[in-house]
């Protein structure tokens, strides 16, 4: 995945992540990937550099939940771009 390479990317796609999981119920990945992401950000969340950054909480990812974030236009302008590009795919 792209954030295996760039731990940068981690905060979009667990913000991405967390909206079609909790806000659209709609998950494209499963809880194993979820949980991954979760970790790695938060092992890196010190360093990790992004503008949306400041949606995210160390307690929400050590926790493994997106439940009480913050969802802005871009955020879920993102999931529905991934949603298509994933679901096109099949």
């Amino acid at each position: 995945m792209i954030y295996d390479d760039n731990p940068n990317m981690l905060v979009p796609y667990y913000l991405i992540h967390s909206f079609l999981y909790y806000e659209k119920d709609d998950p494209i990945i499963g809880d194993e990937e979820y949980d991954r992401i979760c970790k790695m950000l938060y092992d890196a969340y010190d360093t990790v550099k992004h503008h949306h950054k400041h949606l995210i909480n160390k307690d929400s990812l050590l926790a493994g939940t997106g439940y009480h974030l913050q969802y802005n236009a871009r955020i879920e302008g993102a999931a529905a771009q991934l949603t298509a590009k994933v679901r096109n795919k099949t």
